[in-house]
């Protein structure tokens, strides 16, 4: 292990908070759920979805230090974890959809927390984890700069998990927080209609990871 200077580690922290945003920016499951836990129950919800993301992360980096991404990068392994995520979304798809159809979502928030059937900091962690191409970024452009961090030490590994979950809070946070102030501006019709728009969006994904996983399509 090499020493690295404080500039060393606080660039790391740089690039990993940039290449994070970078990445969060792009449409996928973990914003489209974002958009609707938003929508239905409010900014408080959806932000304590990035704590399970986070944890999720987290957790990750340390299982890097014992050598975990050679286990992730077997194909059976990915595909697995494609075909489940895929099932996951298609089920969390089919709810969404039928609530909107049916208009029985609730825009209350106390109704819509007592309703919830599963928490945010749950829900953020298996949005993510249901998302091969999540999985695959962290294999290739997230080993790579863990393993920058592990190589610095303590500081290089806290520099990286910092910079990376503040670039994907930066972004969140902002999508969160402007939906927030005008969900309840939406009319019965346009809300069920976003809604819906959503659901639609995560069944796309979740047939199309599901192929991943049963070998159909590339997962590149």
């Amino acid at each position: 292990m090499s020493a690295a200077s404080p500039g060393d580690i606080a660039a790391l922290g740089g690039q990993a908070a940039v290449i994070a945003l970078s990445g969060a920016m792009a449409p996928g499951p973990f914003l489209t759920l974002t958009i609707s836990r938003t929508v239905r129950i409010g900014a408080r919800s959806a932000l304590l979805m990035l704590v399970g993301h986070a944890i999720l992360e987290g957790a990750l980096i340390i299982g890097f230090s014992f050598g975990l991404q050679a286990f992730l990068r077997q194909p059976i392994v990915l595909r697995s974890l494609s075909l489940a995520g895929g099932v996951f979304l298609l089920w969390m798809g089919a709810d969404l959809l039928r609530g909107a159809w049916t208009g029985s979502i609730a825009r209350d928030l106390e109704v819509a927390e007592s309703t919830s059937r599963m928490g945010p900091v749950t829900e953020g962690a298996l949005v993510s984890l249901s998302n091969p191409y999540w999985l695959l970024w962290w294999l290739t452009v997230g080993a790579a700069l863990a393993a920058q961090g592990l190589s610095m030490g303590p500081a290089g590994v806290l520099a990286f998990y910092a910079g990376h979950e503040l670039g994907d809070v930066a972004w969140y946070a902002f999508v969160i927080l402007a939906i927030a102030k005008g969900r309840h501006l939406l009319p019965p019709r346009v809300y069920r209609g976003v809604m819906a728009a959503l659901a639609l969006f995560l069944l796309v994904l979740g047939v199309r990871f599901a192929l991943v996983g049963a070998g159909v399509l590339a997962a590149g």
